[in-house]
């Protein structure tokens, strides 16, 4: 009875509990104030330590190469054309060809040439257009064309040749030859040079008159490497050509055919051309170009040019037909 009782008591008050309604607390509010700009302090962690690594370096193209000239070259002309020989590989090219165009064709005669002293520049004359050419053997091409003053059917403006400032001398002939109602020359003889650089020509001085006849005047044979002196020829119209002067630039005072001439030409013997045409020429890197043929024969078919190396003992043959001129573009030192 008494568990009963007491079962019955328990099942009333889980009755009563069933029946409250449950009491929800209010959501927690945060109080009002300023966020601090401090961060809170957290566990900071070390980064794994790396081995080092090499800075990378760019990329870098492969440089052109640069093209010199050679540091002596040898001129020569063979039937009226001019071929350049290169005595480090006793290699030759034709000026006029394909590979060396300068805006004439094959029968343009051409003479006289001229190469700088660097070696990059050389001048010739040619008879078709009675001009001067600069060529660039360096780049392959025509840069400058120079018509001469003079009359083609007489001689008159000359090239004198490549100075150390760089600069190309030559004459330029002021008036002419005339034969009606006298015989009379030219008024003067210029001397002008050119710059390969800038592509300016300037005045530099006269050729002097050696003599008071009055169809005298003077071609210019050679200049030296210095620009200090000329040496010419006393020439006249119709005459030709007579002795040789030594002219002081600076001065203006001339020598006919002094008894020596300045250090600075080299070898006269065989340093420039034409004048008269020589069977030699000494390079500025000690070889020999020469020129082997019949003494008899003025035009030999069959004369043979040859090289011979500084420290050789034997030459060796370059071409063979007609040469007419050679010269070094550089001093030449017996």
């Amino acid at each position: 009875m008494k568990t009963r009782l007491f079962l019955l008591m328990i099942i009333f008050a889980l009755g009563l509990s069933a029946c409250v309604p449950a009491v929800e607390n209010p959501p927690t509010t945060m109080p009002h104030g300023e966020i601090s700009p401090e961060p809170t302090d957290m566990l900071v962690t070390e980064p794994p330590t790396e081995e080092p690594q090499p800075t990378p370096q760019p990329t870098l193209e492969p440089t052109a190469e640069v093209v010199t000239p050679a540091s002596n070259l040898y001129a020569y002309v063979k039937d009226y054309q001019v071929y350049i020989l290169n005595p480090v590989d006793l290699s030759v090219v034709k000026i006029g060809d394909s590979n060396h165009p300068f805006g004439y064709g094959p029968d343009c005669w051409q003479s006289s040439p001229r190469l700088s002293l660097d070696g990059r520049y050389l001048a010739f004359e040619v008879n078709c257009g009675n001009s001067f050419i600069v060529y660039d053997l360096l780049e392959n091409n025509q840069i400058a064309e120079i018509v001469k003053a003079s009359d083609p059917e007489i001689l008159g403006d000359t090239l004198l040749g490549w100075a150390e400032n760089g600069r190309l001398y030559y004459t330029r002939m002021v008036g002419g030859c005339s034969f009606e109602p006298e015989l009379k020359g030219p008024e003067r003889m210029e001397v002008y040079s050119y710059d390969p650089v800038s592509g300016g020509t300037r005045y530099e001085f006269d050729l002097p008159k050696v003599n008071d006849v009055p169809h005298a005047y003077s071609i210019g044979i050679t200049i030296d490497p210095q620009a200090a002196y000329v040496i010419a020829w006393n020439a006249a119209c119709s005459v030709g050509l007579g002795t040789r002067f030594l002219l002081n630039t600076s001065t203006g005072d001339y020598e006919l055919e002094p008894s020596t001439w300045p250090e600075s030409f080299g070898d006269l013997e065989g340093h420039y051309s034409s004048f008269p045409a020589e069977q030699y020429v000494y390079g500025a890197d000690g070889g020999k170009l020469f020129v082997l043929k019949d003494p008899e024969i003025e035009w030999d078919p069959n004369a043979r040019l040859m090289f011979l190396p500084a420290g050789a003992s034997e030459s060796v043959q370059i071409d063979s037909g007609n040469f007419i001129e050679l010269v070094s573009q550089a001093p030449l030192v017996k």
